[in-house]
């Protein structure tokens, strides 16, 4: 049984829509994602306020966690705003 990446390095957008993190697989890989936030008004169908993350971006697979964020800031407009180039 698969477990849970290890989180390496996380990310918010200026206006909180947006997360984002680089992760260590189990099989010493690396990999990186986006979640966006979403809020629905379902009042006309009586569901009221549905507030909910979504992911938006998966990555491919890297050798090294610099390659990693390398190709997330290239990738992710919003990300080269708040995650300093190294």
């Amino acid at each position: 049984m698969d477990s849970e990446p290890d989180i390496l390095e996380t990310a918010a957008s200026l206006d909180g829509t947006k997360r984002w993190h680089l992760l260590r697989r189990d099989d010493g890989f690396f990999v990186y994602d986006e979640d966006s936030f979403f809020s629905e008004d379902l009042s006309d169908f009586g569901g009221g306020l549905m507030e909910y993350w979504t992911p938006t971006h998966f990555s491919g697979i890297f050798d090294t966690p610099e390659a990693a964020r390398r190709d997330a800031l290239g990738q992710i407009a919003w990300l080269r705003e708040v995650l300093p180039s190294k």
